[in-house]
């Protein structure tokens, strides 16, 4: 089994790197009530990567098309500024109209890779190929995510704020919207990187289930991070360790860890409760 799991580190680095700066950036897609918005936001990557295998394949966009993370990016931040932005004054609730953003961009990825050459492989692809993942893959991942971490790490306070408690923020003085807009902007980031490899699944598992985990489990702020990131890098690990000698789907069988460590960590609290 070991030597099954060395053959694919590079792959295990790789979901080690989303699983530490998505389940970061998750405690604060759940804390804001936004786990929708990063479940669109997910989608919205994804059409870009099929809108990118189209135009590929008609011989459209060269260079721009050449590299699915290009369109997925920027699809992915177009997202972020319709979210961040005016959501309040918006004659539309803003429930809806995540929700007509998840259910368009997910039609539109499915017509783009029925289109496009060479699709079931594509299919495959934007389903995530966790185990394709390289040792460049994970060094991009890498480059990627720690000065997103550590961007968090020196603004942890306004961003914990405004996630909180807005009103006070903006009487203090504080720029919320363009807090907001930030927060969103490195969760946007993260996710197009990690959906190249990881696909919408296993991506929105690392920005909701940790989070969830170390909020049922923590007594504090650090202490929900701490569990949040913990419990996802384990997750990554016991399930990418699980699926190589069983041969089951390493995406899936992550998730599933992730679920039955939700459903301890509710054991955990209510034997606490009692």
């Amino acid at each position: 089994m070991l030597d099954a799991i060395f053959l694919f580190r590079d792959a295990l680095y790789g979901a080690l790197v989303i699983a530490l700066v998505c389940s970061a950036l998750g405690v604060y897609v759940v804390l804001r009530r936004i786990v929708f918005v990063g479940a669109s936001l997910a989608q919205m990557s994804t059409l870009g990567i099929a809108a990118s295998f189209w135009l590929a394949g008609v011989g459209i966009g060269g260079a721009a098309t050449s590299n699915p993370v290009i369109l997925s990016l920027l699809a992915t931040l177009l997202g972020v500024v319709f979210f961040s932005t005016g959501m309040k004054r918006a004659r539309v609730p803003a429930d809806a109209r995540i929700g007509v953003a998840y259910v368009v961009a997910g039609a539109l990825a499915i017509l783009f890779i029925a289109k496009a050459a060479a699709g079931e492989a594509h299919d495959i692809f934007l389903q995530g190929n966790i185990l394709g993942i390289t040792r460049a893959d994970w060094l991009v991942l890498l480059a990627v995510s720690v000065p997103v971490l550590l961007l968090h790490v020196v603004f942890y306070k306004e961003f914990l704020f405004i996630s909180f408690d807005q009103e006070t923020a903006r009487a203090l003085g504080y720029r919320v919207e363009r807090w907001t807009l930030l927060l969103y902007l490195t969760i946007g980031l993260s996710i197009a990187f990690a959906m190249q490899f990881a696909g919408l699944m296993l991506v929105f598992n690392f920005l909701v289930l940790p989070a969830v985990t170390g909020l049922l489990l923590a007594r504090g702020m650090s202490g929900v991070f701490s569990w949040a990131i913990g419990t996802g890098l384990a997750a990554a690990v016991i399930g990418f360790s699980l699926s190589i000698p069983f041969d089951l789907p390493t995406g899936p069988t992550i998730v599933a860890v992730s679920g039955l460590l939700v459903i301890l960590a509710w054991m955990v609290q209510r034997i606490r409760e009692r």
